[in-house]
């Protein structure tokens, strides 16, 4: 209980938290509502073996990172890989959308589309944290030299 509780101090714990539950909210949804002749079509991030991988993993990644609080450097590696993953995901979800578009009347994208852009950011800002915390350890350690 005693190490959840110094997990959670951190503001990067909480936005490496959101960064999950946004990744696991994307797995489970909609990405894309096509129109067709024939009527709707819904296109999931589970139907797309790539994105639902790479969603995965997205997801994954910052859930570990949150238990690497004791080790800061490892852990803003993994941020900064798994910023690289998620804007790849987007990638991939805007090439299928598009593609999959050409043999559709119209669509529209959901909302939960942009959640790799959002936790895009919100990785960055868990760096930043991660990369404070760091300074202000090594500037206490020099102090007590």
């Amino acid at each position: 209980m005693e190490i959840f509780i110094k997990m959670i101090q951190r503001v990067q714990s909480v936005y490496l938290f959101l960064v999950t539950v946004l990744q696991v909210i994307l797995l489970m949804s909609d990405i894309a509502t096509y129109i067709d002749e024939r009527g709707e079509t819904i296109c999931r991030t589970t139907n797309l073996p790539i994105v639902a991988a790479l969603t995965s993993l997205t997801a994954i990644i910052p859930a570990i990172s949150m238990f690497l609080y004791r080790k800061r450097i490892l852990q803003m590696r993994f941020n900064i890989f798994n910023s690289i993953l998620l804007a790849a995901l987007q990638g991939f979800i805007i090439y299928y959308v598009v593609s999959f578009y050409r043999a559709a009347v119209s669509f529209s994208f959901s909302i939960t589309s942009t959640f790799s852009i959002i936790s895009i950011i919100l990785s960055i800002l868990a760096i930043r944290n991660i990369l404070k915390d760091e300074l202000l350890i090594r500037s206490l350690n020099r102090i007590r030299r």
